[in-house]
């Protein structure tokens, strides 16, 4: 007579040790979603409109905290060394696939750290010079550049983001010495070339492209392998150029996932998975998307793990190539 008693309390004394998502189901309270970059900035938007559909399908608050610096490494170390619950979740980006191959000592390993939800959209990078650079095509810009060694400048979002290292694969690859100069953010990048006080900058469209049509910039072309459908009139860098023979694999495309820590149960995975098909699929969402010059589509978690390890040996060769590494 006393064994359903003793079960029920040992039951009940297991309970609080038993995982959360094991006595409520997933969400039952709110997400964070880690931003390793400024807000406002060209990384950011897609970020929050597309975790405001989640918040309003999952009926919890996904939280975005900017937590920007050190190319991103900062909110990748967050996540990785968070409980695997799936209530810190990491806005994940190319920078997972470079940072190893950047940095020496990271405080977390990139390919092992993280369970991919999945990817949800892909950003056109444009290169745009200054309104009043006596030069109009990437070949023109070329050419002065190499009449002018090292005199020019082109600003990116900061050291070692993806356009800084495609405007030193331009530098290798066209014979030319363009001058980096970093900044903390394409915002900030914006301002400086809206303002004449660099020749070039390389960054987001969704960033950009107010200056564009403000005619604050000119476009001269963009760093993806293939023409961007909402800038039909920019070249390719290997359109542009004549004689260019960058490979292929250095024309990396940027993009945005979430991701969560390693060891987060497969049911809470498919459950955040699920959410961002989900919010892909509102014609809000990606309309609001598509208006900030962003391309969603959504690639599953696995996708996106086949995808990093196809990119980190490539980031890994080129980063040695063009001599760009930290301590």
């Amino acid at each position: 007579m006393k064994r359903p008693y003793l079960t029920a309390l040992v039951l009940l004394a297991l309970g609080p040790t038993l995982p959360a998502h094991a006595q409520q189901p997933y969400p039952n309270r709110p997400i964070k979603v880690i931003v390793g970059y400024p807000a406002g900035g060209t990384l950011d938007g897609p970020a929050r409109i597309v975790t405001q559909t989640m918040s309003r399908l999952a009926g919890q608050s996904f939280v975005v905290e900017n937590r920007p610096g050190a190319s991103a490494n900062i909110s990748a170390e967050i996540v990785a060394k968070a409980p695997a619950d799936g209530y810190t979740l990491l806005l994940s980006s190319s920078s997972l696939s470079s940072s190893g191959a950047l940095f020496k000592n990271l405080p977390f390993e990139p390919t092992k750290d993280f369970r991919h939800v999945g990817r949800f959209c892909t950003l056109p990078t444009v290169i745009v010079a200054r309104k009043d650079l006596p030069a109009n095509t990437l070949q023109e810009v070329v050419d002065l550049a190499k009449q002018n060694p090292g005199k020019l400048t082109y600003g990116s979002p900061g050291t070692g983001t993806g356009a800084h290292m495609s405007g030193e694969v331009l530098n290798r690859y066209a014979g030319i010495r363009i001058t980096h100069i970093p900044f903390k953010g394409s915002a900030q990048a914006l301002t400086n070339i809206s303002g004449g006080h660099i020749d070039l900058m390389i960054g987001g469209l969704s960033t950009i492209e107010g200056a564009i049509k403000g005619k604050l910039v000119k476009v001269l072309a963009v760093t993806n392998p293939e023409p961007s459908p909402d800038l039909v009139d920019a070249p390719t860098i290997q359109q542009a150029l004549k004689d260019y023979q960058a490979p292929r694999q250095y024309q990396f495309s940027t993009w945005l996932g979430l991701s969560a820590p390693a060891g987060t149960p497969d049911a809470v995975i498919d459950r955040l998975q699920a959410l961002l098909q989900a919010a892909l699929q509102d014609p809000k969402t990606r309309q609001e998307l598509t208006a900030i010059g962003v391309s969603p589509g959504f690639l599953p978690g696995i996708a996106l793990r086949e995808q990093i390890d196809e990119e980190v040996p490539a980031y890994a060769k080129v980063v040695k190539e063009i001599g760009i590494a930290f301590d």
